[in-house]
């Protein structure tokens, strides 16, 4: 190990951690919208630690391997953090008022569920593994110097952008908007350490590019989510379909609306951010 000091991506990763051990000692009993959701950011960012690792040694490290371990935890939230963004995206729409009233109080009723559930993936999280997860890290990045890291993480990064070019060759639509998106959240925690280093190649302009691409994404996202939720719960909905027909038809058409419109400047500010690291 290199005098003792933490490599960069070691300490970034352990940062995480450290996050991640805070949010599920704090979010049971509280489940605040921010905290769940700074939960994912940070098991997102270990996710894309994981797949660089996977790029770095292929036959020895495996991404999902490691992943699992958080699987629990992210996925029981999500119910929680998707119902928390579906109900504030609602609001912000006129004319919904009713729709919006029926449907909080649906989700109401699930809740209690969704957060018996975060608890016990929070109870049987294995922090043991953990442990041992940031000592093989540790151990792993120790093999390299900095800049050889840094010189892999470049490589990761153009390796994944290739992917995305991939997806764009293989579609002219916008059906390779989900893969593109994951992929974005595998290069964007890694650029961000990258680009203010003396030694990396990537600038701040780049990084911005990449941000604002997949901002707009994650809008588009979050509004397809809701789509699909509210035509679940309509669907599902026995009584009083008719009183609530003409509000959930004209909010249906407004996401559509708005997700039709955001394609094309998606795709132009997708094109801008595969240029820049052309």
């Amino acid at each position: 190990m290199q005098d003792q000091e933490k490599i960069f991506i070691v300490d970034y990763f352990e940062k995480q951690v450290d996050d991640i051990r805070s949010f599920l000692d704090g979010i049971p009993g509280n489940y605040k919208m921010k905290d769940i959701h700074q939960l994912r950011v940070r098991i997102k960012r270990l996710k894309a630690v994981f797949r660089l690792l996977e790029f770095m040694h292929p036959v020895e490290f495996r991404a999902k391997d490691h992943y699992h371990l958080f699987k629990p935890v992210f996925k029981s939230s999500g119910l929680i953090r998707e119902s928390q963004i579906n109900i504030s995206l609602l609001k912000k729409f006129k004319g919904t008022e009713r729709l919006l009233k029926t449907y909080s109080k649906y989700i109401a009723k699930l809740r209690p569920e969704w957060n018996t559930n975060l608890d016990k993936s929070i109870d049987t999280f294995n922090y043991s593994r953990l442990s041992e997860t940031e000592k093989n890290i540790n151990n792993i990045f120790s093999r390299n110097t900095e800049l050889e890291i840094v010189g892999l993480i470049t490589d990761f990064i153009y390796s994944e952008f290739g992917r995305i070019k991939n997806l764009m060759d293989e579609s002219n639509d916008m059906e390779y908007i989900h893969e593109v998106r994951t992929i974005l959240k595998n290069i964007k925690p890694l650029l961000g350490m990258l680009w203010p280093r003396d030694d990396s190649t990537f600038h701040e302009n780049q990084y911005k590019s990449l941000n604002r691409t997949e901002t707009l994404i994650g809008n588009w996202h979050d509004r397809f989510i809701l789509s699909n939720a509210l035509s679940m719960y309509f669907k599902a909905k026995e009584k009083k379909k008719e009183k609530l027909l003409a509000e959930y038809e004209s909010m249906q058409q407004k996401i559509d609306k708005n997700n039709n419109k955001a394609f094309d400047k998606i795709a132009k500010s997708l094109s801008e951010t595969l240029k820049s690291f052309s």
